[in-house]
C-alpha cells in the first residue's frame, strides 16, 4: 500500500503539471475584431427553445449569413429560426452512411455562396454580438485556418465532472496540436472555407460522431493550421446545464468515438481506463493519512482549479478533485458496460 501511495502522488503531480502547462498553449480570443464574409451553419434538431438565445446574438453580426439546418425536428425549430432572421434548410434526416449532425452541417455548407469562412455553432450556445469578428481576428493573428473554443455554462457538472474530463481531452488531443488527433470543440468552430473544401469537407467525415476533433484533425493533417483558443467570455451553453445532460452528452461522444478508433477492443480499453481512473481518484481519499496521498490530492486539485477558474465556476470545488476523477472512472465503465447511446431520439453508439 505504501508503494501505491507513492505512485499516486507522483503520477498525480506529473499529470497535473502537464495539464497546467498545456493550458499555456491556449491563447485568449483576440481583443480586436475583423470583418469578413462568414457563413454560420447551425445544425438544429428540436431546438425551438434554444434558438432564440443564439440567433439574437448571431444574426446581424457584420458580414455573417446565418443558416439553420432543421434536422427532421418534431417541433417548431424551422419557424422559430425564420422568425429570428435566419435562413432555413429543412432536412428529412441523415442519409445512409452519415451521422446526423455531420449530415446537417454538410447541407448547410451547400448553401455557401462566396463566403471566405465557415462557422459551425451548436444550437444551444449563446454568443456575444462581437463573437465572429473576434474569431476572425484571432485566426488572422495566429495564422490559423481553423480556430475553435468551448463555451462555459452553469451547473454541477462544470465544477465537478468536466474539470477531470478536460484533462482526458488534453491528453487525447493536446491544444498544441501535437497529438494523434487535433483539438476542436463543437460548440464553436471557425474554418477557412477554401481549406475546408480542399481537405474533403464533411464528406470525408460522413460517419463520424466525433465531428469536432475529426474536423480539426482533418484540417491539420491536410496541412492547415489549427488552434484551440479561449473564447469562453463570449460563449455560453445551456446543453450541459444538468449533471444528467452532461453525462449523456459526453457518453454519446465517447462511446462511438472509441468504437470508431479501436473497434472491438474499445470496450476493453474503456473497462481498463475506468478501473484505473476509479483507483486514481479513490486512492488519495482512502489513504488520506499518507503524505503521498495529500500530495496526490493537492496535485489533482491544481489542474481542477485551472479549468474551473477559466469557465467561471467556483474555485473552491478543486478540493473535490479526487471524487471527480473517481466519477470519471464510473463514467468510463458505464460507457463500456452499457452499450448503445442515443441523442435526440437517434442511436449513436
Amino acid at each position: 500500500m505504501g508503494m501505491i501511495g507513492v505512485v499516486s502522488g507522483v503520477l498525480s503531480t506529473l499529470r497535473s503539471a502537464r495539464t497546467v502547462a498545456q493550458w499555456k498553449h491556449v491563447p485568449p480570443v483576440s481583443a480586436s475584431s475583423k470583418s469578413a464574409s462568414v457563413l454560420a451553419v447551425v445544425p438544429a434538431r428540436n431546438e425551438e427553445a434554444a434558438l432564440p438565445s443564439l440567433l439574437s446574438g448571431l444574426v446581424g453580426q457584420p458580414g455573417v449569413r446565418v443558416v439553420v439546418v432543421d434536422d427532421a425536428s418534431g417541433d417548431a425549430t424551422a419557424a422559430v429560426a425564420r422568425s429570428c432572421g435566419a435562413e432555413v434548410i429543412e432536412s428529412s434526416g441523415p442519409p445512409l452512411g452519415w451521422a446526423g449532425k455531420v449530415a446537417a452541417m454538410h447541407l448547410g455548407v451547400g448553401a455557401a455562396q462566396d463566403e471566405e469562412w465557415l462557422l459551425f455553432v451548436d444550437a444551444d450556445v449563446t454568443c456575444t454580438p462581437d463573437l465572429v469578428g473576434r474569431l476572425v481576428a484571432s485566426a488572422g493573428e495566429l495564422g490559423a485556418d481553423l480556430v475553435s473554443s468551448s463555451a462555459r455554462g452553469d451547473g454541477v457538472a462544470w465544477w465537478f465532472l468536466l474539470p477531470a474530463f478536460n484533462t482526458l481531452v488534453f491528453e487525447g488531443s493536446p491544444p498544441d496540436g501535437r497529438g494523434v488527433t487535433a483539438l476542436g470543440v463543437g460548440h464553436c468552430i471557425l474554418v477557412r472555407r477554401s481549406v475546408f473544401l480542399a481537405a474533403g469537407g464533411w464528406e470525408a467525415l460522413a460517419e463520424t460522431h466525433a465531428d469536432d476533433v475529426g474536423l480539426a484533425t482533418l484540417i491539420r493533417d491536410s496541412g492547415g493550421v489549427v488552434r484551440f483558443i479561449d473564447a469562453t467570455a463570449l460563449l455560453t451553453t445551456s446543453g450541459l446545464d444538468s449533471f444528467g445532460d452532461t453525462w449523456r452528452s459526453l457518453r454519446k461522444s465517447i462511446q462511438p468515438s472509441v468504437r470508431e478508433m479501436f473497434g472491438p477492443w474499445g470496450r476493453v480499453l474503456l473497462v481498463v481506463a475506468g478501473l484505473l481512473h476509479l483507483a486514481y481518484g479513490l486512492t488519495p481519499v482512502l489513504r488520506w493519512r499518507s503524505p503521498w496521498s495529500w500530495l496526490a490530492w493537492f496535485a489533482q486539485a491544481v489542474s481542477h482549479r485551472e479549468f474551473v477558474r477559466r469557465v467561471g465556476s467556483p474555485e473552491v470545488s478543486a478540493v473535490l478533485a479526487p471524487l471527480s476523477w473517481a466519477t470519471i472512472g464510473v463514467f468510463l465503465l458505464d460507457c463500456a458496460l452499457r452499450p448503445g447511446a442515443a441523442w435526440k431520439g437517434r442511436r449513436v453508439g
